[in-house]
């Protein structure tokens, strides 16, 4: 390695850009170029300074003693071709270009109806375009029940508490459940780590509460709440209730329908005219849930739970029967 001196010459716009610096070394009557890796500021110009050499090209400077480090070279990230994305979904093109070259198949449900939505030509997101059941767990529903869906009921069982057994519901039609916003117009309530529709353990009280009040207390909430038994179990401003409701997780494969719901008079709402029969309908399509046998799970903090004449859980089994679950149950929807 050969050693020379030199004076350094440094001349940075205020920029800062790479192209606009202009640096060398001055070693008697030659200028010896400085690589822009060197992290050279204008308070260096004139400066004496050591160069160390190699093959005729600068691989050290040192100043006043101490050397500047040349920064890390940074390689221009490559080029990524265009990804084809047939199915117009809206991912960045790296992304699309994973599940192209390597066949990845999203095993997430949610994941892949929410994150990865395919596009029509005018740029809608379509549930019908989806294949739902094609690709909701087709093929390993019994591995990811047993992996999953049986370990969490196994788990709360657990749990120092008192469990009361209930029978499995079926939906005796179509359950909706509606969940946070997406990019389709609806959507339905899925878990965010499994992937599948579930009935979370919020809506469950608000039903058997709701219905109780209904049907034992002829609809007046006040009159419930100065009951020792509805406020053991439900809880009030004052007092912490006693039953645990807990999430209920489908124990068969769920069977998703496409419905639609078909406003005849939109603009009649949008636009204050008058409803006809000529006004464009808006067909607008949404997720079910069928044939599907739910679990669900109460536990309590005391032994026995009773309202007068009948035991808390033929409550709540009316509940599920008579006054149904999620959206849309004046129209049938959400029975069991």
């Amino acid at each position: 390695m050969e050693t020379k001196e030199g004076i350094l010459k440094v001349k940075i716009k205020n920029n800062g850009s790479r192209d606009s610096q202009k640096t060398h070394i001055l070693v008697g009557k030659d200028k010896k170029p400085i690589s822009k890796e060197f992290p050279l500021t204008n308070e260096m110009n004139n400066k004496n300074c050591v160069v160390y050499l190699e093959n005729n090209e600068i691989v050290d400077i040192e100043i006043d003693g101490e050397k500047i480090d040349k920064g890390e070279k940074k390689e221009k990230p490559k080029k990524l071709p265009k990804c084809e994305n047939k199915e117009n979904m809206k991912i960045p093109n790296d992304t699309c270009l994973i599940l192209q070259d390597s066949k990845v198949q999203i095993e997430n449900f949610a994941l892949k109806l929410y994150r990865f939505a395919k596009f029509d030509e005018n740029d809608e997101p379509k549930i019908k375009d989806q294949k739902i059941n094609e690709s909701f767990f087709h093929n390993n529903w019994d591995k990811f029940y047993n992996v999953n869906i049986k370990a969490y009921y196994e788990n709360i069982q657990k749990l120092p508490l008192k469990f009361s057994t209930l029978p499995d519901f079926k939906t005796s039609y179509r359950l909706v459940i509606g969940g946070e916003a997406t990019v389709y117009e609806t959507s339905m309530r899925l878990h965010h780590i499994y992937g599948i529709p579930y009935i979370p353990a919020s809506g469950i009280k608000g039903v058997v509460r709701s219905y109780i009040i209904t049907e034992k207390f002829e609809n007046k909430e006040e009159e419930a709440l100065n009951d020792d038994d509805f406020v053991k179990v439900f809880g009030s401003q004052e007092q912490e209730g006693k039953v645990i409701f807990f999430d209920a997780f489908p124990i068969s494969k769920p069977t998703l329908k496409v419905d639609i719901m078909n406003p005849h008079y939109g603009d009649y709402y949008s636009k204050k005219i008058a409803p006809t029969d000529t006004m464009k309908l808006n067909p607008i399509p949404f997720l079910t849930v069928e044939n599907t046998t739910f679990r669900f799970v109460v536990a309590s903090k005391i032994e026995k739970i009773t309202f007068k004449e009948k035991r808390f859980l033929v409550w709540f089994k009316k509940a599920l029967q008579n006054h149904g679950l999620g959206a849309k149950t004046a129209v049938g929807y959400g029975y069991f």
